[in-house]
C-alpha cells in the first residue's frame, strides 16, 4: 500500500492511522520486502489542508523508525515497534475510531506473539500506566507468568474488576498476592481475594488500607484469625471493624491486644462473656476427633489458661460438649492437684471426694449436683446415674461441713508431697546403693 492509494480527504490530511498500520503490518509479514522509509505523499495535500491534526505530526516525524524496526526481524526490534505503537497511538489526545484499534490491538497481539520473554517483561512494565492500552492486550498481559504480569496486575487501570476477580481465582496465589497490592481495591475485588482462603493474600488485603473489605469479607477474616495471629493486629485497625466483629476477635489475640480492643470499641461484661463462651465452643468443635487425647486437651487447656479463662465455671460447659478428658484437665489445673488424683474424686462411687472438692472451691450445691451428674454421664463406660448414688451423693454434701471438705483436700495435698518426697528420697537412695560401673585397664 502507498500514497495514491489513499482518498484525497485522508491524503490531505497526510495518510490516517488505518494506513500506518497496514503498512507496518505488511511489512512484518514481508520484511525483505523493499519498502520506503518516507511518509507517504500525494501532490497538492498542503494545498488542501495546509495545516496537519498534531498526530499526524507525531505519525510523520517517527514513520522512517516504525518502518525500518517492521523491517527488522529481530526480537529486540518488535518489542521495540511495540513500544513505540503504544506511545504514539495511546497517548491522551489521540481518538482512534474502532477499526484503527482493531488494527493497532492486531499488530500488538502479532508484535507480543513474537517476542521474547524478556522482551515481554519490558513491555508489561512500560505498559502498565498506559490509560489507553487495549484491553486485550493489557488482559493478555496479565495472564502470562508474575514476572512479567506483575506491573500490569498492581498498576493498570485498564484491568476491569471482572478482569482482576478472574484472575484472582483462576491464576493461582502469586496474581492474587499482586492484585491485592494495588492502590484501590473494590470490595468485589477484596472478596476474590479473601475467598481464595490463602492467608498469605488475606494479610496483604486486609494491611492494603485501599482496599475496600465488605462485611463478608470482615466475616471471613475474623474466622480465619484463629489460624494466624499475623491478621490480628491489622484486622482491628481496619475502619470497617465494629465493636461486634471485635468482640468476636477478642479471646483469640493477645493480651496487649484485648487492652486495645477494649479501648478502641468499649466491650461490655456480657459481650466479652458472650463472645467466651463462642470462642470455646468453636475451639472444641476445631479439636472435636482429639476429644480423647489427652496431648491435644492439654494444650487447648493451655488456650484456655493463657486467656484467663479456666474458672468454675466453664466445667459445666465441658461435660455438656462431652470433652470429659479436657474437663479432668482443667479441674486438675484449678485445683491444684494431679490427674490421677483428680480421676479418683470423679470416679469415686459415693460422691463425698467430689462434694469436698466442689466445697473447698466455694461451688454451691447446685453446681455440685450438675458437675456430678454430667461427670457421671460424660465417663466412657457409663452413661446412667442410679438414683441412689445420686442420693448418696446429696447426703454426702449436706454432712460435709465446708471445715471439713477444706481439711479433706488440704490432706490430698499434703499426702502428694510426701508422696513425691518419698519418691525423691528412694530415687537417691538407689542412685548412692547402685554399683559402680568396674573401668577394665
Amino acid at each position: 500500500m502507498n500514497g495514491s492509494s489513499m482518498a484525497a480527504p485522508w491524503a490531505a490530511a497526510g495518510f490516517p492511522p488505518a494506513v500506518l498500520f497496514c503498512t507496518v503490518r505488511e511489512s512484518l509479514t514481508h520484511p525483505n520486502t523493499p519498502g520506503s522509509f518516507a511518509a507517504p505523499r500525494v501532490p497538492g495535500a498542503a494545498s488542501l489542508q495546509p495545516r496537519r491534526p498534531p498526530m499526524l505530526d507525531r505519525i510523520h516525524a517517527q514513520w522512517p523508525n516504525l518502518l525500518a524496526l517492521a523491517h527488522t526481524p529481530t526480537e529486540e526490534a518488535r518489542a521495540q515497534l511495540a513500544s513505540s505503537l503504544v506511545d504514539l497511538f495511546f497517548a491522551e489526545d489521540i481518538n482512534l475510531n474502532a477499526r484503527e484499534e482493531t488494527l493497532v490491538n492486531e499488530l500488538l497481539q502479532s508484535l507480543l506473539g513474537a517476542s521474547s520473554h524478556t522482551a515481554r517483561q519490558e513491555l508489561a512494565r512500560q505498559f502498565a500506566g498506559c490509560l489507553r492500552l487495549p484491553h486485550t492486550t493489557a488482559l493478555s498481559l496479565a495472564r502470562e507468568p508474575l514476572d512479567v504480569a506483575r506491573p500490569l496486575l498492581i498498576n493498570s487501570e485498564v484491568l476491569t474488576d471482572e478482569d482482576l476477580i478472574h484472575l484472582a481465582s483462576e491464576q493461582g496465589r502469586d496474581h492474587a498476592e499482586a492484585i491485592a497490592q494495588r492502590a484501590a481495591i473494590s470490595e468485589a475485588v477484596a472478596d476474590a481475594l479473601v475467598v481464595t482462603g490463602d492467608l498469605g493474600v488475606m494479610q496483604m488485603v486486609v494491611e492494603n488500607l485501599g482496599a475496600h473489605l465488605s462485611e463478608r469479607a470482615i466475616d471471613i477474616l475474623v474466622e480465619a484469625s484463629r489460624l494466624t495471629a499475623t491478621l490480628h493486629r491489622p484486622l482491628l485497625t481496619r475502619p470497617e471493624m465494629t465493636a461486634s466483629k471485635a468482640s468476636l476477635l477478642y479471646w483469640w489475640v493477645s493480651q496487649d491486644l484485648r487492652r486495645y480492643t477494649l479501648q478502641k470499641f468499649g466491650l461490655s461484661s456480657g459481650q466479652l462473656d458472650e463472645t467466651l463462651r463462642q470462642s470455646i465452643d468453636d475451639l472444641l468443635r476445631d479439636h472435636a476427633v482429639e476429644r480423647q487425647d489427652d496431648t491435644a486437651m492439654a494444650a487447648v487447656a493451655n488456650w484456655l489458661e493463657e486467656r484467663r479463662a479456666i474458672t468454675p465455671r466453664l466445667l459445666p460447659q465441658l461435660l455438656r460438649l462431652g470433652y470429659f478428658r479436657l474437663f479432668l484437665i482443667v479441674l486438675s489445673r484449678l485445683s491444684h492437684l494431679p490427674m490421677p488424683i483428680i480421676e479418683s474424686v470423679v470416679e469415686e462411687p459415693g460422691g463425698r471426694m467430689l462434694a469436698a472438692l466442689c466445697r473447698s472451691m466455694n461451688l454451691d450445691k447446685a453446681n455440685f449436683i450438675s458437675l456430678f451428674l454430667l461427670a457421671r454421664g460424660a465417663r466412657p463406660d457409663d452413661h446412667i446415674v442410679h438414683p441412689r448414688e445420686l442420693s448418696q451423693a446429696l447426703v454426702a454434701w449436706d454432712r460435709l461441713r465446708p471445715s471439713e471438705a477444706y481439711d479433706m483436700v488440704a490432706s490430698w495435698h499434703e499426702n502428694l508431697k510426701t508422696l513425691r518426697h518419698t519418691k525423691r528420697e528412694k530415687n537417691d537412695e538407689e542412685t548412692e546403693t547402685s554399683p559402680t560401673p568396674s573401668t577394665q585397664h
